[in-house]
């Protein structure tokens, strides 16, 4: 009788372990979140991105942006997208036109249209953008690519720190910050390539002469602007480039209100080149400009 109740315990005491271990192990799962949790200070997000080692996903918004306001209640509001994406990431949501930190990032980012969501590393440099309104299926498809595509501004600053003296390589990364209208970054990166390959060997050193014209033009630094196209026209006469630089030659004198120069640049295009591709916009700005003067 006591052997029986001996052997009783000593079956006991794993089967009580098992049953604290199970325990332990249930209380350990984490929880499922709920929803986004978001930072609403630039540094804190930061230092919680380098410390994590997470990337930062930073809501750009405005108050008077409905697309915006739809990305809050359909996107970030998506089950499958929290449970997926909550903790991967350090969200970030900023107002770019009444917090501190929104506008400083509006500048730095170039951020002209919205929705606006950047994805940023720990240092605060841009792994690329989402600059549209996107269901969370293709928001989450779209973020996660961004890790892996060597086209993104992410991948191809990497393939510039491996290949600083690649022309075609540093030619992609101001091309790729041209596109998102960031000037103020893509000038100096198309200004590298000019160095790289002073005699265009490769073809993009034209092009970059006239996108740093593009580029000054668009931060109304005109005079810059036009002396560039005017090193553009010296150094390759003959390239193809030199087109469509006369039409940005044409509208940086309408924009600086020098009319008269506006419009001899513009029709010296239009009896150059008939069959070029801005030949349709040259001329409406022509008779917009003829049709000003006519009212005077």
């Amino acid at each position: 009788m006591i052997r029986a109740k001996l052997l009783s315990f000593k079956f006991l005491v794993p089967a009580v372990l098992v049953v604290a271990a199970v325990v332990l192990a249930i209380t350990a799962i984490p929880a499922r979140p709920s929803s986004i949790t978001w930072e609403r200070d630039y540094e804190k997000a930061i230092g919680r991105a380098r410390a994590e080692k997470k990337l930062i996903i930073a809501d750009m918004f405005t108050d008077w942006c409905t697309l915006c306001k739809k990305m809050d209640a359909e996107t970030f509001a998506e089950p499958r997208l929290i449970e997926k994406m909550a903790n991967k990431y350090v969200w970030l949501k900023l107002n770019t036109e009444t917090e501190e930190d929104g506008i400083r990032l509006q500048k730095d980012f170039a951020i002209l249209t919205y929705p606006t969501v950047l994805v940023l590393d720990g240092q605060g440099e841009e792994v690329d953008r989402v600059d549209r309104f996107l269901p969370s299926p293709q928001f989450t498809q779209t973020v996660e690519s961004f890790l892996e595509n060597p086209d993104s501004l992410g991948g191809l600053r990497k393939a510039v720190l491996k290949q600083p003296n690649s022309v075609s390589t540093r030619y992609a990364l101001a091309e790729k910050l041209l596109n998102q209208s960031n000037y103020a970054k893509a000038a100096p990166e198309f200004q590298k390539v000019i160095e790289l390959d002073p005699e265009n060997r490769e073809g993009k050193t034209d092009l970059s002469h006239y996108n740093v014209a593009l580029c000054l033009a668009s931060q109304e630094k005109f005079v810059e602007a036009i002396a560039e196209l005017d090193l553009l026209q010296t150094r390759f006469p003959r390239s193809d480039t030199v087109a469509d630089a006369t039409v940005l030659r044409g509208q940086i004198y309408h924009c600086c209100n020098k009319l008269d120069q506006a419009q001899a640049v513009l029709r010296e295009y239009v009896n150059k080149y008939p069959t070029h591709g801005h030949i349709q916009e040259v001329e409406n700005l022509l008779a917009i400009m003829d049709a000003a003067n006519e009212g005077k």
